[in-house]
């Protein structure tokens, strides 16, 4: 004779959705050489980036922490340049004297880009150009290779937002069209390919990443900078003209990503769910991403203690830190009194910053009855749920018996906690026919005829 026997805990739900806030993304640094300088302003220009911050916050009505700000810094150090090679160094963290982390623990938006001598560049290139003395050839395979592990860095970090200028362009008398043509080649591959998804080594493009096509601004359709944007003959660096064109397009297009990526990223709470229990209040909750979360503190109140804001804290679950994956918790609140309950999570960054979740309801009244329940279903076959509710633990006797009363088959007999309790019994080595489930426990007796047709 084969029995199944599975014992499961059945909750009361009540349910609620709701999202925490949203980390901002509207403070940042710019890291730059020469190049990035002469964008941010220069002599002669009408404008500049910090004229155009000023411009955009005006324009969206943005002021205190909602406004956007952003400093610049000449980084890397003056020991080393800014071309590709030297940005994949430093997010790998070979760099000692150069310390991006640094800048991405203080700053939620960071603009990285290299200058003009990375369009010199000097063929199409091979794999070979990934390793050794290979790592610094200026090739589309090699430029190629640093970018997708740049940005493969940056989408590990959702805690921040990241910008990459694409090249600077170089003037005519310091190219020829086959650098000129390379470079339109690489950029025109990582604005076009790269940052829609659709390059097929690098895949999806991460949310907290966005391309800045620099090169095209400023370049004619063969690759070779405009000659209004250089600063004269033999020099590529930007001038004011170019200053005016850039400016307002970086402050537009950076902050206007970064402000889309608050509304995408799944910020800590997906869902909060409380369910009621026999033992008390369970709750649930789930997370996509978390940005640097030391944890959730579970608050409770009564009801009628609302007008007061009497919220307690009741216990404390720790967070993941920082993950782009789905992470599930919970938390019972045991042993509580009969009554209405709301419930919050307060959940805390490791700075001590915090934020509440919208409240959760909950109508909890304990079962102060037993209960033997007909099973289902009946008629059945083979198989049927027997459950039985106890307001109390003990030792518990259920079993399965012929219409004369003798006992064939032994369900339980050992201790049981109190709760709602579900049997699933499998009636595969009976023969048709009427039965009797009989349940004993604490002084209580109850019994039901069950229905087994084959």
């Amino acid at each position: 004779m084969k029995n199944k026997i599975f014992l499961i805990m059945v909750m009361l739900f009540g349910t609620i959705s709701n999202i925490i806030p949203q980390h901002t993304f509207r403070n940042g640094v710019f890291l730059h050489h020469s190049t990035g300088g002469r964008i941010w302003g220069q002599e002669g220009s009408i404008t500049s980036i910090p004229q155009q911050m000023t411009a955009y916050n005006t324009l969206n009505g943005y002021t205190g922490t909602d406004g956007i700000s952003m400093a610049e810094v000449w980084f890397p150090g003056s020991s080393i340049g800014n071309e590709w090679y030297d940005w994949h160094n430093i997010f790998d963290g070979n760099d000692a004297n150069n310390n991006i982390y640094d800048y991405m623990a203080n700053n939620k938006i960071i603009v990285i880009k290299s200058c003009f001598p990375s369009s010199q560049m000097t063929g199409y290139g091979s794999p070979a150009d990934t390793t050794g003395a290979g790592v610094i050839h200026k090739t589309i395979y090699n430029y190629k290779w640093h970018w997708r592990s740049i940005v493969k860095i940056m989408e590990q970090h959702p805690e921040n937002f990241f910008v990459i200028w694409t090249n600077a362009p170089l003037e005519i008398n310091s190219t020829n069209s086959s650098e000129a043509l390379l470079a339109n080649q690489f950029c025109t591959w990582a604005k076009d390919t790269l940052a829609t998804g659709n390059d097929f080594l690098y895949g999806s493009f991460p949310p907290n990443v966005y391309v800045f096509d620099f090169f095209h601004k400023l370049a004619d359709e063969d690759g070779i900078m405009l000659t209004q944007y250089r600063a004269q003959s033999g020099d590529s660096h930007p001038n004011a003209a170019a200053t005016d064109l850039i400016a307002p397009q970086f402050v537009q297009e950076i902050f206007d990503a970064a402000i889309t990526y608050e509304t995408i990223i799944p910020v800590e709470l997906t869902s909060f769910t409380a369910s009621t229990m026999l033992v008390g209040v369970e709750l649930n909750w789930s997370t996509a991403t978390e940005l640097n979360n030391n944890g959730f503190v579970v608050e409770r109140c009564m009801i009628h203690e609302v007008s007061g804001e009497n919220w307690i804290m009741i216990g404390f679950v720790k967070g993941q830190g920082t993950s782009t994956y789905r992470n599930d918790y919970s938390f019972i609140h045991k042993n509580a009194d009969p009554g209405k309950y709301l419930y919050r999570l307060k959940q805390i960054d490791f700075d001590g910053n915090y934020e509440y979740s919208k409240v959760v309801e909950v109508d909890f009244n304990f079962i102060n009855y037993y209960s033997l329940q007909q099973n289902y279903p009946n008629p059945f076959n083979p198989a049927t749920t027997i459950r039985f509710i106890l307001p109390h633990a003990g030792n518990v006797k259920l079993g399965i018996y012929n219409i004369l009363g003798e006992e064939i088959i032994s369900l339980v007999n050992e201790y049981k906690e109190s709760g709602v309790h579900t049997i699933n019994f499998d009636a595969n080595g009976l023969n048709s026919g009427v039965y009797l489930y009989k349940i004993e426990t604490n002084g209580f007796v109850q019994s039901h005829k069950m229905m087994l047709i084959k």
